[in-house]
């Protein structure tokens, strides 16, 4: 029994040696060249402050994260009806034509346009006083902001019932921070409650996003580091044009990175 198991083993060896181990699969992103795609959304999504956004219009730019997730699943069949200063109410009367039951993916940023979070930072310019005033009234109408926004992916889901749809946040545009690095920003108590109202919207958008069966995209962490007031930011400051919007590397290794780690 011993030298049958012996030689057996000694077999087995051989053909390892002879033919290799078969390496394990590997896995693949489920998204390809024959995949329909399409972007929704307000300047976040259309790629508005990256190089290449159209001065006019909808300030679409070929490296916001749409494109550049497209391009890196050679999918051909993509449209980006995204658009900069789009509200949800914009999203349903102009953007949802673009799907159909053959749409594969739909990712979206909205929103922003509608709870007005550039509000928060121009009245924070302002003031302690006012930007206290200015945060208390948005956690008030929070509730509102974020029922548009469950219509609208409501919406999406009939108009795309067999669509992979995957929301993405907003950064906190600010580091929270004593020391700044920059001219005209809110100071550090001013900068805390922004980013504090960034994280109710937030935090809520992600809450809808799940409840609605959809892919929750979380950018802050890694924005974290990176936004305005650091050494190497990835948004644009307040006195850039456009202000508080990703760049370039806001929206690749921000934007696309946070995207591309949930879906491949």
């Amino acid at each position: 029994m011993q030298r049958r198991t012996i030689s057996s083993l000694a077999a087995l060896l051989t053909a390892v040696l002879a033919f290799g181990l078969s390496a394990p699969a590997q896995a693949t992103p489920p998204y390809g060249p024959d995949t329909e795609y399409v972007a929704l959304g307000d300047s976040f999504s259309s790629g508005l402050g990256a190089t290449g956004s159209s001065p006019g219009g909808c300030g679409t730019s070929p490296n916001g994260y749409p494109t550049l997730w497209a391009e890196q699943h050679g999918i051909t069949s993509f449209i980006d009806a995204s658009c900069g200063g789009a509200t949800t109410e914009d999203v349903l009367s102009t953007q949802l034509s673009a799907l159909s039951a053959t749409t594969d993916v739909v990712t979206i940023t909205i929103g922003g346009n509608d709870a007005v979070l550039g509000n928060l930072v121009t009245n924070c310019l302002l003031g302690n006083a006012q930007c206290n005033t200015v945060n208390q009234q948005f956690a008030v109408d929070l509730p509102g902001y974020l029922a548009k926004v469950e219509a609208t992916y409501a919406a999406i889901r009939d108009a795309a019932p067999n669509a992979d749809v995957y929301v993405l946040g907003y950064p906190h545009i600010f580091e929270t921070g004593w020391f700044c690095y920059g001219l005209f920003v809110p100071n550090q108590y001013q900068r805390q409650k922004i980013v504090a109202s960034i994280d109710l919207f937030d935090n809520g958008l992600g809450e809808l996003a799940t409840d609605a069966g959809f892919h929750w995209v979380d950018v802050r962490s890694i924005f974290s580091g990176h936004n305005v007031c650091s050494l190497q930011p990835w948004v644009r400051s307040v006195v850039d044009l456009p202000p508080v919007h990703p760049n370039d590397n806001g929206y690749r290794f921000g934007y696309l990175a946070a995207l591309t780690a949930v879906t491949g």
